[in-house]
């Protein structure tokens, strides 16, 4: 009996570690609008932020993108997604010549 519980104590252990989806979302959007806010032209011209692409819309047909940063993990992880990090825009996100 002891053995059946310590055996689910540890298979339930890594699923608590798991990042509920609100709190993911919650996570790449502070990513995203950080990102909004340190460059002026794209905060100016904001059209939509779009999580389910990790994209943000800006003037009219400006698109910055964004991607998970993969990093390495022990075997059996369970833990929340790496983060975003921005990894390209079709137009400039600053002002300038």
């Amino acid at each position: 009996m002891k053995t059946v519980a310590a055996l689910l104590l540890v298979l339930a252990l890594p699923l608590q570690a798991a990042l509920p989806p609100q709190y993911q979302n919650r996570r790449d959007m502070e990513v995203m609008l950080a990102f909004i806010q340190q460059h002026p032209r794209v905060e100016a011209g904001l059209n939509a932020i779009d999580l389910e692409t990790y994209t943000v819309r800006y003037e009219r047909e400006c698109i910055a993108t964004f991607v998970r940063d993969v990093q390495p993990k022990p075997q059996g992880w369970v833990g929340p997604l790496d983060p975003i990090v921005f990894k390209s825009s079709s137009c400039d996100v600053d002002y300038g010549p």
